[in-house]
């Protein structure tokens, strides 16, 4: 009996130190694959790779534009065509009220973002820049009241200051011309994009189609990896958008309440921001608290407390019941991509970084 109950006990702690050892790994297996693609990048990176791919994707961008927007309409003409519409009708009345929704969101917040970032540079941004050199001022007097001499200190962060300040005042119109060139530039490329998504909608099942004539041995194993790729990717993507805009709208909303200026503008930020998951949402909140300091210590704490109370909408309702869990991913593994992504693109890295880690974990769990 006694004999039994050793087995036993031996068998339950084999089973523990083999469940230990796939966890390890897994771990393992997963750190192998991240320290090759890190690895890959930077290669890419020192033999400027990607500058060459980015000079061909600025050429074809118009045909990427347009395959973004097929992709993305495609379920609502494919649901019009299941209620006997023509697919060519369902693509016009699609295309239509896409296009009115845009006209109207241009139409609208182009002139109150316009005459807010106008009040904010000829009001707040003097006001901000006139209070952090007083605080400056105010903290290097209170440090040498301790006895100690920051003259040197105090000296080289007024000159920087300067710097900035120059820098400002040089390179702003040069700045305004190269957004105006880029704005002019991209509205082009946008247009080309919609004629170009318009006829890929059209026969976007033909568009498909181009898979089929990949020459890989396994087919059907290729297919679900793409079919498991744009279930995670649309509802990332629609996801994210619809979240971003609530972000928007409650953001301008109360910071407009608690009278933080230009709070369309700061509402605006805080819902692009959002689209970086954990760092992104308080970046946002970060600029707007200390917009609001400059207004008054009052406001500064409300907006901190507008954006941690937006946060945790987002973070308890809005994520769980629109996202769940369509990345699968691990906060830790989030987190390692928005390093290395950030680390070696900026930003845009870090928005990319979240759809790119879960495309690798789809491919390397299938494989």
């Amino acid at each position: 009996m006694n004999n039994n109950k050793k087995e036993e006990l031996n068998y339950h702690n084999l089973n523990e130190v083999i469940g230990l050892s796939k966890k390890m790994l897994k771990i393992l297996y997963t750190c192998v694959i991240l320290a090759i693609i890190v690895f890959v990048i930077i290669l890419f990176k020192n033999l400027e790779i990607f500058k060459v791919l980015g000079s061909i994707l600025g050429v074809i961008s118009p045909f990427f534009i347009g395959l973004v927007i097929a992709w993305l309409l495609d379920p609502a003409v494919t649901y019009l065509q299941k209620k006997n519409v023509k697919r060519s009708i369902g693509t016009i009345v699609v295309f239509f009220v896409f296009i009115l929704i845009l006209y109207l969101l241009f139409r609208i917040m182009l002139p109150l973002l316009y005459t807010q970032l106008n009040e904010f540079i000829t009001n707040s941004l003097p006001t901000l820049i006139k209070s952090t050199g007083t605080f400056i001022e105010n903290l290097f007097t209170k440090l040498e009241a301790t006895g100690f001499d920051f003259t040197s200190v105090e000296t080289s962060v007024y000159k920087a200051l300067e710097n900035i300040g120059v820098d400002l005042t040089t390179g702003l119109p040069k700045a305004a011309l190269n957004v105006v060139s880029t704005l002019v530039s991209s509205i082009g490329t946008f247009g080309l994009g919609l004629i170009v998504g318009f006829y890929l909608l059209i026969d976007f099942e033909g568009v498909k189609k181009i898979f089929n004539y990949i020459p890989i041995k396994n087919k059907e194993g290729f297919n679900y990896i793409i079919g498991k790729l744009n279930i995670a990717f649309r509802s990332f993507v629609q996801g994210t958008l619809f979240i971003s805009l609530i972000i928007m709208i409650l953001s301008s909303i109360f910071y407009g309440i608690i009278g933080l200026p230009s709070a369309l503008l700061f509402g605006l930020i805080c819902g692009i921001t959002n689209i970086i998951p954990y760092i992104g949402p308080w970046i946002g909140g970060a600029i707007c608290v200390i917009v609001g300091l400059t207004v008054s210590p009052l406001t500064g704490i409300l907006a901190g407390v507008v954006a941690f109370a937006i946060q945790q909408v987002d973070g308890m309702i809005l994520q769980p019941l629109i996202m769940s869990k369509t990345m699968k991913l691990h906060p830790v593994t989030i987190m390692i991509g928005l390093l290395v992504f950030g680390y070696l693109f900026g930003i845009l890295g870090m928005i990319f970084a979240t759809p790119i880690m879960a495309s690798i974990k789809i491919i390397a769990s299938y494989y």
